[in-house]
């Protein structure tokens, strides 16, 4: 059955899935704090896709503003929505030292995974690609093995083969 977007599921599940591995890695980023982690997001993001990161930069800063994308267990996921993108793109920061990010938990960041999507695209693709985020973020060994990383190679394949099982499930739309 076709879900809001007029895809079958099994189409579905698979791209969203491929949007969880991070375009971009920086490991052991030294920031200060997260007003200049998502800074230096948003200028990563800008060499990546050709654009000005003020634009990316607001659209996050507004977002934390909004309220804290801090998980808890050292997880933020800071998103919106920008234009000039015609596909989801995520960044997977981890700073040299944790953060502050008001989580409710009130434990500092560790692990940083950045969402931009398309600012015209569709909404049930957002929020689908959010909760196939928290539910990865969640799982207790994926966070070891991402901590663990002493190379961009293996918190790619940590990626990777969270994003492999999360394509082999059923859609939950």
């Amino acid at each position: 059955m076709p879900n809001i977007s007029g895809e079958a599921p099994e189409s579905r599940t698979p791209r969203i899935a491929g949007w969880l591995c991070p375009q971009e890695l920086i490991l052991d980023l030294d920031v200060p704090d997260k007003g200049r982690a998502l800074e230096a997001a948003a200028a990563m993001i800008g060499r990546m896709h050709n654009l000005d990161p003020a634009p990316v930069f607001r659209a996050l800063w507004r977002r934390e503003q909004a309220g804290s994308t801090a998980l808890g267990h050292g997880i933020a996921l800071p998103h919106a929505r920008i234009a000039g993108i015609e596909r989801p793109l995520t960044l997977f920061i981890r700073p040299s030292h944790p953060l502050p990010f008001d989580a409710n938990d009130g434990k500092p960041v560790t692990s940083i995974l950045v969402i931009m999507v398309p600012m015209d695209g569709a909404a049930d693709d957002h929020l689908a690609l959010l909760a196939l985020v928290a539910d990865t973020f969640s799982d207790a060994e994926f966070r070891r093995r991402l901590a663990a990383a002493t190379s961009e190679e293996q918190a790619r394949g940590a990626f990777a083969e969270w994003a492999g099982r999360a394509a082999q499930r059923p859609d939950r739309s």
